[in-house]
């Protein structure tokens, strides 16, 4: 990225925008301005439907040098106790029973992270309570672990990263690896029936064999982990880890071929030797994953507290060609069902909630501004991907922000591909019938490919309408946003308060500003000059699906991976 307000290739970037530090101040998401019932014939990535997602932090205040948390959000907020709890009690009250927390690191404040279940015990709350990521392993202790297992808390999920000490100094994380492994311990010895998984990553720039063997070999000693993930190491543009695997023999090119590959597919950018990092995957696999011993008892925890469909999901995030039914999983386990407990499996039960509804007719001069989550493929496009789909919360975040400020002088809609529209015809009538004036976007860099794909669309209905574009990928990588998608502007991490200038600049003037206007507006990426140039070039609508494992890799007769 170029420094604040210099010019480089006629890209301009303006300054950070201050974050908003009181987060109590920001208007709680207004649920109604997506269709959950949509949302919910999905499951989140906690692998459970009818949940409605939580975030009580922002940001991170450590610097691990492969994470764009960073980017996004560089200083570490949270809101208060209270504004968290009334939430959660709002939420029960309409009816849910599951909420998935998708905080960066909740539990740095573990005073007020007791506070929270303390308070949700206190009021006898039925609920339950799942941590995809954002607890930090090493910070919890056991008052904590027992406070969040009475007030609800079902699955959490640790990282590890490396068990490398000079590691975990290289890559800025600093992590008690003993105090983690202390806390995995009292866990699952004393809540067996607490889903706890563990990430950890392989192929590191400078990581050894013996250290990428030091990190399989610490999961293995804890025995009884539900699920455990050995990811391989992705570099995002414009991160420390970049600059570091540059230094240490990796290549742009290389890193740009690895973007959208799926993290269990063996990248370029990875210097370990490939026959090395292929047989420590299938021996952590075939010792660790399917040891019968392990998987008999673990398996026997999962069906008290997950149903069919839960289960699944969780186990197709390890095998995703193989796993479609409970025989599956058993078959991976080398078990009967005569041999196991079912009986106490839960059953698949839909809630009465009462879904919110909008009810706010547009004024007929609003400025109308269609938000497209563009953060998951089309049906036609994922005949691998797991089935997981989250609501577009950062959307829903700003068009919330957007209409406590401006009121009915904007009218605002939200969609996300693959849920509310599943092909290109159908982006386009919808976008057709709702008129925008202005188009905001959101991607990953995984799907930073199918993204592109979109604006072209979006550009053939409407080449005079500005786009902006915020959210993960184009905060760290703006100018590929900006060259190959086209978009107008990229908003750089936190998106109210730089959406809030730019909505409020069309509602006085009655134009998107121009380049001396933009360049007041801190916290975006954009062209100096507006640039003629055609719509970017239509993929073939393939993008990238990789199994888990080869059918060569798997024996379906005996139920395990090849040596």
């Amino acid at each position: 990225m170029p420094e604040s307000g210099i010019a480089d290739m006629n890209m301009i970037q303006t300054g950070r925008q201050e974050q908003i530090r009181d987060l109590d101040t920001l208007p709680r998401w207004d649920r109604s301005l997506v269709d959950y019932r949509k949302y919910h014939q999905f499951v989140g990535q906690s692998g459970i439907r009818y949940e409605m997602t939580m975030q009580a932090t922002r940001g991170c205040p450590y610097r691990c040098f492969y994470c764009d948390v960073q980017h996004l959000t560089p200083m570490h907020r949270r809101r208060s106790v209270e504004s968290v709890f009334d939430e959660v009690k709002y939420l029960h009250d309409i009816g849910v029973r599951k909420s998935e927390f998708i905080d960066d690191a909740f539990n740095v404040n573990i005073n007020e992270f007791k506070a929270f279940f303390r308070k949700v015990i206190d009021a006898k709350m039925d609920m339950s309570f799942y941590f995809q990521s954002g607890l930090r392993g090493d910070l919890l202790d056991k008052e904590a672990i027992d406070l969040m297992v009475e007030g609800g808390t079902k699955s959490m999920n640790l990282s590890l990263e490396s068990a490398s000490p000079r590691l975990q100094k290289l890559m800025g994380k600093y992590l008690q690896i003993d105090r983690l492994r202390d806390n995995l311990d009292y866990i699952v010895r004393n809540y067996p029936q607490i889903i706890i998984g563990l990430n950890a990553m392989h192929g590191f720039p400078t990581e050894t064999e013996e250290e990428a063997q030091a990190t399989v070999d610490f999961i293995m000693q804890i025995k009884w982990l539900h699920f455990a993930q050995l990811h391989n190491v992705r570099i995002f543009p414009n991160s420390r880890l970049e600059q570091v695997a540059l230094d240490n023999g990796v290549t742009k090119q290389e890193i740009e071929e690895s973007l959208t590959l799926p993290y269990h597919i063996i990248p370029p950018t990875i210097k370990l030797n490939h026959d090395f990092s292929r047989r420590l995957r299938l021996t952590f696999v075939h010792k660790y994953i399917l040891n019968p011993e392990r998987l008999r008892y673990v398996l026997q925890q999962q069906l008290a507290v997950m149903n069919e469909e839960e289960l699944i999901y969780k186990y197709r995030t390890i095998f995703p060609t193989h796993i479609d039914t409970l025989d599956d999983i058993l078959r991976l386990a080398r078990l009967k069902r005569e041999a196991i407990d079912i009986s106490k499996m839960p059953k698949a039960e839909i809630p009465q909630i009462d879904y919110p509804r909008r009810t706010e007719i547009p004024a007929q001069d609003a400025c109308r501004i269609l938000f497209v989550d563009a953060s998951y493929f089309f049906s036609a496009d994922r005949e691998s991907e797991i089935q997981a789909v989250e609501p577009p919360l950062g959307c829903m975040a700003i068009l919330s922000y957007l209409n406590e400020r401006y009121g009915a002088r904007i009218y605002g809609e939200i969609i996300k591909t693959g849920v509310d529209v599943d092909t290109m015809e159908e982006l386009r009538a919808y976008a057709t019938a709702f008129k925008p004036d202005l188009l905001m976007l959101r991607t990953l860099t995984y799907y930073k490919d199918f993204f592109v794909d979109v604006i072209a669309e979006l550009k053939k209905i409407f080449p005079d309408v500005p786009i902006v574009a915020g959210g993960p990928h184009p905060t760290i990588d703006p100018e590929d946003c900006l060259y190959r998608g086209g978009v107008n502007v990229c908003v750089i991490g936190e998106g109210e308060l730089v959406c809030g200038e730019l909505v409020g600049s069309m509602l006085r003037d009655g134009r998107f500003p121009d380049t001396e206007e933009l360049q007041q507006v801190k916290g975006i990426v954009f062209f100096a000059q507006k640039q003629e140039k055609d719509a970017p070039e239509m993929r073939s609508g393939q993008y990238s699906r990789y199994p888990l494992w080869t059918s060569s890799d798997f024996d379906e007769e005996k139920g395990k991976l090849s040596e």
